[in-house]
């Protein structure tokens, strides 16, 4: 949203159609804002995740990474083999099987994993500047009642 937008009264109607437009321009912004964030790190969109989802749950095979990302396999592999190339994961083979291949973080996609933490926290302090803690844990709240109710 512009910032010229009207802002609506606390205690308007919403619809359930302005609530899911109302997402969609914050996740725009929310997007706008890491992106800023991330200029100059070298991450292309999407690579942030990557990190952030190995530094959290350690290796996975490519196929567990791109469910937990929400992308179809070859759209994970694709995206591992350029971020492999820059050297910011690498295949692992498995100690208990050897046709399974894991990818985990380097030491340099490590370093910038724990970049990319700091953009989000510095991104989510923009954003939730000017909500209290009991309103930033709601919302928290209410968005994964969201993100679960619409999800198969």
């Amino acid at each position: 949203m512009s910032t010229d937008q009207t802002e609506w009264p606390a205690d308007a109607p919403a619809s359930e159609a302005d609530v899911i437009i109302a997402l969609r321009f914050a996740d725009r912004a929310a997007r706008k804002a890491v992106t800023e964030e991330l200029a100059g790190t070298g991450l292309h969109t999407g690579q942030e995740l990557v990190l952030a989802k190995l530094l959290h749950l350690g290796s996975l095979p490519v196929a567990q990474l791109a469910k937990v990302l929400d992308v179809e396999v070859p759209t994970a592999t694709k995206t591992t083999q350029r971020m492999e190339a820059s050297g910011l994961v690498r295949r692992v083979k498995s100690s208990t099987d050897a046709r399974q291949v894991g990818i985990e973080l380097t030491d340099r996609g490590t370093e910038l994993a724990h970049t990319v933490q700091e953009v989000y926290d510095r991104a989510g302090r923009r954003a939730l500047a000017k909500l209290t803690p009991e309103n930033r844990r709601i919302m928290r709240n209410l968005l994964w009642t969201i993100t679960t109710t619409l999800e198969p």
